[in-house]
């Protein structure tokens, strides 16, 4: 049953067509890796599916975690939980006068890892398969607690001073406050009745201002005429022909240039 390949089994199962499936392959030639995880990860199949099909093709009874309650301590300590989670696997039961454990594994084909188990337990290993994702769930439950499953599942807690929970948050979205117990204080004695404020006085209207005279009124400005304006442009023109001459007079004075030659560049 091994020898079928897991891409055919989703393909007759009509779970995949053969275009995705060649997708699925590609990315698989291309980066490495398990096939079912990249069919899981492109979304093509579920992980539910993808066990359901590896179950069918490794003849290898599958194991739904959710409907174990409970796992004894003595068979969790069979395997450490750092090696739990690098390996995949959760212990759920001893036979055999405790010479045969059961796991279960989300890779049961993987010699490497059957080899490990087999170290660390000292056990014959029986393999279940199940998903990773409800692997690592359990082992949340079983090895560390309900709180490490909430922070698993993406919850968080706020503690207070004492250890107590003040704020939890769940994965929905919802936030449960718990206020602290009330401290028993005497009660606050009454405020003395004072007398009301009296009201602001409201500022007098504003007496109303006499026009302005006439007379003190600025006199309107004079249009000014063609003549005036060209009389501003001559006069403007003029100053500047004085400083320019002025500018001439001092650098004749300090030896830059004599006059002669200056008439002569002028005439140029």
């Amino acid at each position: 049953m091994a020898n079928v390949k897991l891409g055919e089994i989703l393909v007759k199962a009509n779970v995949l067509v053969d275009s995705q499936l060649k997708s699925a392959l590609a990315e698989q030639q291309r980066w490495g890796g398990r096939l079912g995880d990249i069919l899981v990860r492109m979304s093509l199949v579920t992980e539910e599916i993808l066990v359901k099909a590896l179950s069918w093709q490794l003849a290898i009874p599958l194991v739904n975690l959710d409907s174990v309650d409970s796992v004894p301590a003595h068979v969790l300590a069979k395997l450490p939980i750092q090696a739990a989670k690098d390996l995949a696997v959760l212990p759920l039961q001893l036979r055999d006068d405790g010479k045969t454990l059961v796991v279960a594994m989300g890779e049961p084909q993987n010699v490497r890892s059957l080899d490990t188990l087999r170290a660390l337990s000292k056990c014959r290993i029986v393999a279940q398969i199940a998903g990773r994702t409800a692997i690592a769930k359990a082992q949340a439950r079983f090895y560390e607690g309900e709180a490490e499953l909430a922070e698993h599942d993406g919850a968080f807690k706020v503690l207070d001073a004492q250890g107590n929970t003040v704020i939890k948050a769940t994965p929905t979205g919802e936030h449960r406050v718990r206020l602290p117990p009330p401290v028993n204080q005497p009660p606050a004695p009454p405020a003395a009745a004072q007398p009301p404020a009296p009201a602001p006085a409201l500022p007098p209207p504003p007496r109303p201002t006499a026009p302005e005279p006439a007379a003190a009124r600025p006199a309107p400005a004079k249009p000014q005429t063609p003549s005036d304006t060209l009389a501003s442009v001559e006069e403007m023109q003029r100053r500047e022909v004085g400083a320019i001459k002025a500018m001439v007079d001092l650098l004749i004075q300090k030896g830059v240039f004599t006059r002669e030659e200056y008439l002569a560049k002028v005439k140029r």
